[in-house]
């Protein structure tokens, strides 16, 4: 490993037999721990060639088995994002492209640093199984047209050990790491269709557009080399994309824009499952947007996503608006303004990792209200919190957000789309 270790410093070539060696010595226990993490710091300190991503991403992606599914009338969707903060488009989406009649299929992940997982929030449906086998998922996706599964132990074992060491050691954020372990996935998972939604910002593992951009092009590259329908969406993550933060708050967040709430959360789902819909059915942008639109608004995709968690075995509870309403009374602690001013800055990287401390510690989640370039009038509320609460955690958040006098302009929602 040594040798290795230091070719990654030198910024030398691996090629695929150094990287097997690696990855598969690690998941034999050839290599221990302190070793793996001494080779993926080093990468995240200096880098990789896009070349040996591919080659990393083939050697991942061979640990496993690949997916085939059935032929059907339109290919498998699905969707990935690199992580934000109140990101829930993924429970919106899948029942959106479902109601399309395009099928998703969904492998994901728990929490990452200091982003949320989308199978955390599943799970804050009562019952509700995520750790199905692959067979199963696909019966669902026959019966209900989607299904949203943890990682299955066959597919890509190696992404799922080191995807575990990454996030226990602080070797998340690199751009060929985050590569490899989003597609090798993705070509595993078996679908045919992917739009990737690439975060970029202060509270994204590429906090500029141009860093967010070189990644979605290498995965879209590997992606397209493999004979997939791709494409990725540049999106900004300086402010949370949704209001709520944390498991239960989010999934709240996902069916209230299921039941018409607008804002940016609703505007990005809605963007990436027009692209779904119209890469899988060969339509125009236009008409994917439109159908994905129309699926929203009539509420096809909140019946649809009723019945993706019932077929997985989860409570429909939070449907009810009573439910909604019993959880939203739990307010037990608030950080206000202390003047009147625009939102220059939100810490979404502490925010996210007091908000998840914060659930750890027997807390439901946080609502966040307010975005960059948002006024604000000295009192109003900057994060809301739910259920255990203490005054140390609202003190945490104090720092998370930065208000000036003078007016800030918003970010813009979409950068650039790569195709």
């Amino acid at each position: 490993m040594n040798e290795i270790i230091e070719r990654v410093k030198q910024k030398m070539p691996l090629g695929k037999e150094r990287l097997q060696k690696a990855v598969n010595g690690y998941l034999s226990g050839v290599f221990s721990k302190a070793e793996m993490t001494a080779f993926l710091r080093a990468v995240c300190d200096f880098g990789m060639s896009d070349e040996d991503a591919v080659l990393l991403t083939e050697v991942m992606l061979s640990s496993g088995e690949t997916l085939c599914f059935k032929p059907r009338e339109f290919p498998y969707a699905d969707k990935h994002s690199t992580g934000g903060v109140a990101d829930s488009t993924t429970l919106i989406i899948a029942p959106i492209v479902a109601s399309c009649g395009v099928p998703f299929l969904k492998m994901s992940g728990r929490k990452l640093g200091h982003t949320g997982g989308t199978i955390d929030k599943l799970e804050c449906f009562k019952g509700l199984r995520t750790e199905i086998s692959v067979a199963e998922a696909e019966r669902i996706v026959d019966n209900v047209g989607a299904a949203v599964i943890a990682q299955s132990k066959e597919l890509v074992p190696a992404d799922k050990a080191l995807y575990k060491l990454r996030d226990e050691t602080d070797t998340v954020k690199s751009l060929p790491l985050i590569a490899s372990s989003v597609v090798s996935k993705k070509l595993a998972s078996g679908a045919e269709v992917l739009v990737l939604d690439v975060k970029t910002g202060a509270g994204a593992f590429m906090e500029t557009v141009e860093e967010g951009e070189e990644l979605a092009r290498l995965m879209v590259r590997i992606l397209k080399s493999a004979g997939k329908k791709a494409a990725a969406v540049i999106s900004d993550m300086n402010s949370p994309l949704g209001e709520g933060v944390g498991g239960v708050m989010e999934v709240i967040d996902a069916i209230e824009v299921l039941r018409g709430k607008g804002g940016r959360l609703r505007s990005l789902a809605l963007f990436i499952a027009g692209k779904l819909v119209s890469l899988a059915k060969g339509l125009s942008e236009e008409a994917g947007a439109m159908q994905a639109e129309q699926a929203l608004e009539s509420g096809a995709a909140l019946n649809k996503l009723k019945q993706i968690v019932a077929a997985q075995g989860g409570s429909l509870d939070l449907f009810a608006e009573e439910t909604r309403e019993n959880v939203l009374k739990q307010q037990t602690g608030a950080l206000t303004a202390e003047e009147d001013g625009y939102v220059a800055s939100i810490d979404l990287v502490k925010l996210g990792l007091v908000a998840r401390a914060f659930e750890e510690k027997g807390g439901m989640g946080m609502i966040v209200p307010v975005k960059v370039g948002d006024f604000v009038k000295r009192g109003e509320p900057l994060s809301l919190l739910y259920g255990k609460s203490s005054p140390q955690t609202v003190a945490a958040l104090k720092g998370c957000f930065r208000i000036v006098k003078d007016a800030v302009k918003p970010n813009p929602l979409i950068y650039r789309v790569i195709v």
